[in-house]
């Protein structure tokens, strides 16, 4: 490995780091990951922007929905829309057999942090929690608020509310994951 290209990836870690506020985990079959803010969650790959998590199984779309709803509440989030991709299909006559849901949720107050000195956040807001079935199992997955953040420019304060936003977001994924139990 050249010492210019190890460098890079120095920094590059160093500076999702920075945006995660965390620190360096082990390492895993994703690479290297930190943990989760929410215990009992599995921990977050530094490679991906994305967050995956598995739906326990028995757990139906429609119990999904329900702690989704629920937890999203608990957090003093909304669900501000619902888009069910394989519904949507099957309307238009394609055919459809694994679910596809998009949730999105808001926090309001804490986006609005994030927007006022980070307008270009909007592109990713809402915040989305994706329902979907691969291989016969169904999976939750979102996009994280810090990565998002490590296209801008730094804004300690959007970091700090971008941290909580993950960790709420990852505690409905837990609710739901589960049942909502």
């Amino acid at each position: 490995m050249s010492q210019t290209y190890r460098r890079a990836l120095v920094g590059m870690t160093l500076g999702i780091l920075l945006v995660s506020g965390q620190a360096i985990g082990a390492e895993g079959p994703a690479g290297p990951t930190v943990p989760a803010p929410v215990s009992g969650m599995p921990p977050i790959s530094l490679k991906t922007p994305l967050y995956v998590v598995d739906v326990q199984p028995g757990v139906t779309p429609e119990q999904i929905k329900i702690a989704i709803q629920t937890a999203a509440e608990g957090e003093n989030m909304n669900l501000v829309g619902t888009l069910n991709i394989q519904r949507g299909l099957q309307q238009r006559g394609i055919k459809s057999k694994d679910t596809y849901v998009i949730y999105e949720v808001c926090n309001l107050v804490l986006g609005a942090k994030i927007l006022a000195g980070t307008p270009e956040f909007g592109a990713f807001a809402p915040c989305k929690i994706v329902l979907f079935e691969t291989k016969g199992k169904l999976k939750l997955m979102t996009y994280l608020p810090t990565y998002a953040l490590k296209y801008f420019p730094k804004n300690a304060e959007a970091q700090k509310v971008a941290q909580e936003l993950d960790k709420q977001i990852i505690h409905i994924m837990k609710q739901a994951a589960t049942g909502g139990f």
